[in-house]
């Protein structure tokens, strides 16, 4: 199993959790890097919000960062060089390890706003952002990128692409996260692999890890035998399933792949979650634990009924109903199923896999 290096970073594999708005905070990364994850990524966060949340008290998860889960690193996704320069250096004082700049978000509402993938249209302010946070934070802390393989298919838009693509390498950038969908195609659509393998060969310097379609640990191994990226970015794979980093680690050193969690291992691990969710946000964990049990129920044996029970929380009392009732008995679970995972379509973060 080869490792991944970012920057002056050593990863002990190429497996990667990417960031998840709205999911990807401290408990599901940590719990992913229990499992398996060489290196997790925070939920974007908008370079504004950087520098005004006073990251106390009730908004202390945003800049969260302990010892048991390095190396991690921040997504950040503006408008404004100047202000992604600024949220850049809080990120660091914070604890981050990396930061990653978003260049891939799709959603009409990041668009509007000039953030995320519309910077793959305008190579001069993108590559500007990208000197303007490389300058920012001290030369031992790592930038990276994450884009898509262009705004859409035309040849103009890959390009942009490549010209982007040169120029953060040129500026400094330690790594790149391709997901192989176009910003046009948003959600929707098979991501397109051969993207990344042509990535790799022009770029064969830099450290590529490739996202998009990535439901299992197999996914995984075939994405990295097939594009020869350096690694893999896991994103909705891993919601509910911090299991996928382990199963693939094993493939990857030729073992066989592990059975799924049973039901008392997931059981432990549901509880876990929500201890570590309660730690940092109180009663307030609850609307989030709620999306998080959807997406484990998954992987029960009695899946959708063990869904619609977790989507029918109201309090932790009733949280606590669904294991004792869902979870009481041992039974082998279940690896999800890739066609209810893809029918999920689009959730409502800036990052997917």
């Amino acid at each position: 199993m080869s490792m991944l290096r970012i920057g002056p970073v050593e990863l002990e594999s190429p497996l990667c959790q990417a960031a998840l708005s709205g999911y990807s905070d401290w408990p599901m990364r940590l719990l992913a890097r229990r499992h398996g994850a060489a290196y997790t990524v925070h939920e974007v966060l908008i370079d504004r919000f950087v520098r005004e949340v006073r990251g106390t008290g009730r908004t202390r998860h945003h800049l969260l960062v302990t010892d048991e889960e390095r190396p991690v690193g921040a997504q950040l996704m503006g408008s404004d060089p100047a202000e992604f320069a600024a949220a850049a250096r809080r990120l660091v004082q914070a604890g981050f390890d990396v930061i990653d700049i978003n260049f891939g978000c799709p959603v009409k509402s990041a668009l509007g706003a000039c953030r995320g993938g519309y910077h793959l249209g305008d190579p001069p302010r993108a590559l500007e952002i990208v000197r303007r946070v490389r300058d920012a934070v001290p030369p031992e802390t790592p930038v990276t990128l994450k884009l898509r393989r262009g705004l859409d298919d035309t040849a103009a838009s890959r390009e942009k692409f490549f010209e982007i693509l040169r120029g953060a390498c040129e500026a400094g950038a330690a790594a790149f996260t391709v997901h192989a969908r176009t910003v046009e195609q948003k959600y929707v659509g098979p991501s397109r692999w051969s993207f990344l393998r042509e990535v790799k060969q022009q770029a064969a310097g830099a450290t590529i890890l490739g996202s998009g379609d990535l439901f299992t640990a197999e996914d995984c191994v075939r994405m990295l035998r097939e594009t020869g990226v350096d690694g893999v970015s896991i994103a909705r794979g891993a919601i509910g399933n911090p299991w996928i980093f382990r199963q693939a680690r094993a493939l990857l050193a030729d073992r066989p792949l592990p059975p799924p969690p049973d039901v008392f291992e997931q059981r432990e691990v549901l509880i876990e979650h929500w201890r570590l969710a309660e730690q940092v946000c109180g009663s307030r964990c609850l609307a989030t634990m709620r999306k998080f049990g959807i997406k484990y129920a998954r992987l029960h044996p009695q899946g959708e009924a063990v869904r619609n029970a977790f989507a029918a929380v109201r309090s932790a009392d009733d949280w606590r109903d669904v294991l004792a009732g869902w979870y009481a008995e041992n039974r082998p679970g279940q690896y999800p199923l890739v066609e209810e995972v893809h029918a999920g379509g689009r959730h409502d973060g800036c990052e997917e896999g």
